[in-house]
């Protein structure tokens, strides 16, 4: 259990590092097509979507924290904002009826930092896209001034836990992306893997080698069900 939870951390310091200091190639808004295209595999291994998120980040250098809160309020009036860790992030949510809105800004200095802009639902449907799509194209002018690094994230669960078959669900979603593996970590019933694949051009780039989507898999001994999470380029969220 306890090799089982440093796995997990280092894992998520792993996806960390990655998304806030590790280079970039060519991170173009692809991020709702991205989600159709996880949505699509999951629909059609009968595996039931629970949440999606999508982040956009840019760095903030030689502006200060409190002239971008500033800004953002007078641009987002509607949100709700709070200040957290002693006033170095800032927080504005905007709760939408099937989607949340969310806008970090965190301070790494007296006069930088970075934000970031989250939408977030637990269903991904046509309905989820349009309004996901109109979403971005009203905030993501009025929050970066250039292009900002995309994330996406999918989680979906099957029923009935799948005894000794991790590997075989990995290397299935491995074959289906045509993916090539470059990192992985197991441990009992979890299993976590790093990959590239051509099907987007989107990459962050570690140790001389490009990454671009990730996938975890947990089976669940309480409830014998078996989630699933696919990422691009790494998972953002805690698995």
């Amino acid at each position: 259990m306890k090799k089982t939870i440093f796995l997990l951390i280092m894992m998520i310091t792993f996806a960390t590092v990655l998304f806030f200091n590790w280079g970039k190639i060519g991170m173009a808004d692809t991020g709702v097509g991205q989600l159709d295209r996880f949505a699509d595999v999951l629909n059609k291994k009968d595996i039931s979507i629970t949440s999606w998120n999508l982040y956009a980040r840019e760095a903030k250098m030689n502006t200060s924290v409190t002239k971008i809160i500033g800004d953002y309020k007078e641009k987002f009036k509607n949100f709700k904002w709070t200040y957290t860790d002693n006033g170095n992030k800032i927080i504005g949510t905007f709760n939408h009826k099937s989607i949340t809105e969310r806008i970090v800004i965190t301070s790494t200095s007296s006069n930088s930092s970075y934000v970031i802009y989250e939408l977030s639902g637990t269903k991904w449907d046509q309905h989820a896209e349009k309004e996901t799509k109109s979403l971005i194209k009203n905030s993501m002018e009025n929050i970066f001034s250039k292009e900002p690094t995309i994330f996406t994230c999918i989680k979906g669960t099957m029923g009935g836990k799948l005894e000794g078959v991790l590997q075989g669900i990995k290397n299935d979603f491995l074959g289906t992306f045509k993916a090539t593996k470059i990192e992985e970590i197991k441990e009992g019933a979890f299993v976590s893997v790093s990959a590239y694949t051509e099907q987007w051009n989107d990459a962050l780039v570690a140790n001389g080698k490009k990454i671009n989507l990730q996938i975890a898999i947990r089976e669940n001994n309480v409830d014998k069900s078996t989630t699933i999470i696919l990422g691009t380029p790494i998972i953002t969220v805690e698995y």
